[in-house]
């Protein structure tokens, strides 16, 4: 009798553990396990019950942004000359996260691409002429105060983070100031940085400082990040380490760094599911805890454009090396790493070669294929961190 109770304790112990969700899995090494998405899907209640099971932290992938808030209209319009938001689509991501018992990445308060000229205009026209540098500093700090106050006020507690500020740093010294170490970009792609041009350099910092000074007057438990690209490749990586020295130095602005984990050939196989890109990743985390700063992977999707049987083998097996790799860095009493986001979530077979999608993230990256049912990565994941 005492060997089949013992027995039944035993299956009914593993039977638990086979089925454990991957977020309580997550949660036992100390970070949350996220999903980057949209409105559209995340109204989709199969895709709202699918993403309930295994995960407990949500990133909207546009409708949280400055460009996706701001009304042009009600800008126009506004008494006080500050700037007018339309949460509509944002509260109702912040429902939908609530019932499946999520919490939300706020993603981003500033972003200098594909910000609207017209923010920074007088009267909020498309034409009018860039107003003074105090006045935007205005416009900036009643901004970032509003939506981290809306959001707070209307869901206590739901976003535990915001990304402040988002890819300040540039990509090559030509398109920062000379001598900038932090190498804070003037220009994207030939194009003015418009937060530069009308503030100047210390955007970034003025931004940390209006985010923090209103969280701190709201009482809130959310973690400032500065977010980027590129962030485990040396050289950027050294003027993200300079930045993040910058805005702590004389009081911490910055709690976290937001890792973009695109990882493999950028719109082709070559350089895919190298296994050194978990090292500069791992390597990567720790050099910037070190800082004395949170790590998250916020935006990973590892890359892949091949369907074959040999190569999602080999996807499947880096996803499992990978997150063996993160539950190891966080096995222990520190635990650098707070949360991981997988951007590439789903396969999409069907993009065009000249998507942007396609080349960001790669049509067979997803852990669930294109139906949103799970693949054989999503179970290495589970593997990996059981």
């Amino acid at each position: 009798m005492k060997k089949l109770i013992l027995l039944t304790a035993c299956l009914l112990f593993s039977s638990t553990l086979f089925s454990q969700s991957i977020k309580d899995s997550a949660e036992k090494y100390g970070f949350k396990f996220g999903a980057g998405l949209s409105y559209d899907q995340l109204m989709d209640v199969e895709i709202l019950e699918t993403i309930e099971q295994d995960f407990n932290s949500i990133t909207g992938t546009n409708e949280f942004k400055a460009y996706s808030l701001l009304s042009n209209r009600l800008s126009k319009a506004s008494k006080n000359q500050m700037p007018v938001m339309d949460y509509s689509k944002a509260d109702k991501m912040c429902m939908a996260a609530e019932m499946i018992d999520a919490k939300i990445r706020g993603h981003v308060l500033v972003w200098d691409a594909y910000m609207p000229d017209w923010f920074f205009r007088k009267g909020y026209t498309q034409t009018g002429a860039f107003v003074d540098r105090d006045t935007m500093c205005k416009r900036l700090e009643y901004y970032i105060e509003d939506v981290i106050t809306h959001f707070e006020t209307n869901f206590p507690g739901l976003i535990y983070c915001w990304d402040v500020v988002n890819e300040a740093v540039a990509d090559s010294p030509s398109e920062a100031a000379a001598g900038d170490n932090a190498r804070i970009r003037k220009t994207r792609g030939g194009k003015q940085n418009l937060f530069y041009e009308v503030i100047g350099r210390d955007y970034v910092e003025l931004a940390f400082k209006y985010a923090r000074n209103t969280v701190n007057k709201l009482g809130a438990d959310i973690k400032l990040y500065y977010n980027d690209y590129s962030t485990f490749q040396y050289q950027k990586k050294a003027a993200i380490k300079n930045l993040l020295m910058e805005l702590n130095f004389d009081q911490k602005l910055c709690d976290g760094l937001g890792m973009q984990g695109y990882i493999g050939g950028y719109g082709i196989q070559g350089g895919c599911m190298n296994t050194n890109d978990i090292t500069m990743i791992k390597n990567a985390i720790l050099d910037y805890a070190s800082l004395g700063v949170e790590v998250q992977l916020t935006e990973m999707a590892v890359r892949n454009y091949k369907p074959d049987s040999s190569t999602m083998k080999q996807h499947t097996k880096f996803y499992q090396a990978l997150f063996e790799m993160l539950k190891k860095i966080n096995d222990g009493e520190n635990k650098p790493l707070t949360a991981v986001t997988i951007w590439g979530l789903c396969d999409n077979p069907y993009l065009s070669k000249n998507d942007y999608s396609y080349k960001m993230n790669g049509p067979y990256c997803g852990v669930y294929d294109e139906n949103f049912k799970p693949k054989e990565e999503y179970e290495a994941i589970k593997k990996a961190l059981k």
